[in-house]
């Protein structure tokens, strides 16, 4: 499991490591999520997420710990997704902080497999 360390306002969950940064030609870093970010995954996911028995920070914990694929998001961000043989996937939305030198969580979320496109995938285990 991914380990966390406290930081004003931020929570480490976990690090991009190099062998995928470079695949996807990103910087390696330290992925972050706010506090804000988390009180919003709870209020736009939570019913989701607790029907699942998973909190915000649990679920950013399990895609960290076993995301397989790697897509394009909308601008600059990426989709770090844990991609089943279901219908749905989970999935995390990373935005690189230029000052801050980190990746930050900007949203968590379970989805239908349509929400991706096959144009978008940078990567796959």
């Amino acid at each position: 499991m991914t380990t966390i360390e406290e930081q004003p306002h931020y929570i480490k969950v976990g690090r991009l490591r190099k062998p995928i940064a470079d695949k996807i030609q990103r910087k390696a870093a330290n992925i972050f999520v706010s506090e804000n970010h988390l009180r919003h995954i709870a209020l736009e996911h939570g019913a989701q997420l607790a029907a699942m028995g998973l909190t915000p920070i649990s679920l950013i914990g399990f895609v960290l710990g076993g995301f397989n694929r790697v897509y394009k998001g909308t601008g600059r961000s990426l989709l770090l997704v844990v991609y089943g043989e279901k219908a749905k996937l989970i999935a995390i939305e990373l935005n690189f902080a230029l000052k801050k030198e980190f990746y930050e969580v900007k949203t968590a979320f379970v989805a239908s497999l349509r929400y991706l496109s096959d144009d978008k995938l940078l990567w796959q285990k």
